[in-house]
């Protein structure tokens, strides 16, 4: 027979294991239920359908930049990348100018704190059509942890000046070799220990859509040519005319 003076310890035990076992089993349910990485905050309503002059990076930048302003006043520009598609027929020069038909695409990132979570971001993704200049698709994704871009000055060659300075470092005779299967170039700016600060510019071969064909950096303050390399599949001795 139980001691009646040990009932109250014996029933003050039972609840704090009975306690025990319901937080342990709150922690089991919110560790198998919680995402690694929280979702973001909503968009807030569209306030505009279009970039004015979308044709650059340079005079994309601004509505994009309020936009993601509007969305975390903290948010950073991550990524920019210019897609030119250009025309099938190559002329014999290298062009003065580049199409305005191509892609925007512009990822911002800024921290983002929800409840219970520390050290946490968020990002937020336009695409951009260059011809119309409408923002096309937008996207949020909500990150684990992430480091937040340090600012860095602007390049002083903008992003067409690169784009004609790869043009004639090769560009214009990669393209011309079979303009069929190479009429898609993409542009980046970065920053590495190797080059430093230079535009990395990539043209397709949709023969390998597995590698870039063509990789030319060029340097982003004197508009040097730093590297080009050429992985491309060669191109026939008797290639079809584009259609």
């Amino acid at each position: 027979m139980t001691d009646p003076r040990l009932r109250p310890a014996t029933r003050w035990l039972s609840a704090l294991l009975a306690l025990a076992a319901l937080l342990a089993l709150s922690g089991l349910l919110w560790w198998r239920l919680a995402p690694d990485a929280p979702p973001p905050p909503p968009l807030p309503p569209p306030d505009f359908t279009t970039a004015p002059n979308a044709t650059t990076l340079e005079s994309a930048l601004p509505a994009p930049r309020a936009r993601a302003a509007a969305w975390l006043p903290e948010a950073r520009l991550l990524n920019a990348n210019l897609q030119i598609d250009w025309p099938w027929q190559v002329g014999p020069g290298s062009p003065r100018a580049i199409p305005d038909t191509g892609w925007i695409t512009l990822v911002f990132l800024a921290p983002w704190q929800p409840p219970g979570r520390t050290e946490t971001a968020a990002s937020l993704s336009l695409v951009i059509e260059r011809l119309s200049g409408q923002i096309v698709q937008q996207t949020t994704l909500g990150w684990e942890t992430a480091a937040l871009p340090a600012p860095t000055p602007g390049p002083t060659l903008t992003s067409v000046d690169a784009a004609l300075a790869a043009e004639r470092a090769g560009g214009t005779a990669f393209r011309r070799a079979c303009p069929r299967h190479r009429h898609v170039s993409r542009r980046s700016l970065l920053d590495t220990p190797d080059f430093g600060p230079h535009w990395l510019i990539a043209y397709e071969d949709d023969r390998a859509p597995d590698r870039h064909g063509l990789l030319v950096r060029i340097d982003a303050a004197a508009g040097a040519l730093l590297t080009l390399r050429d992985d491309a599949p060669a191109c026939g001795k008797n290639e079809p005319p584009p259609r």
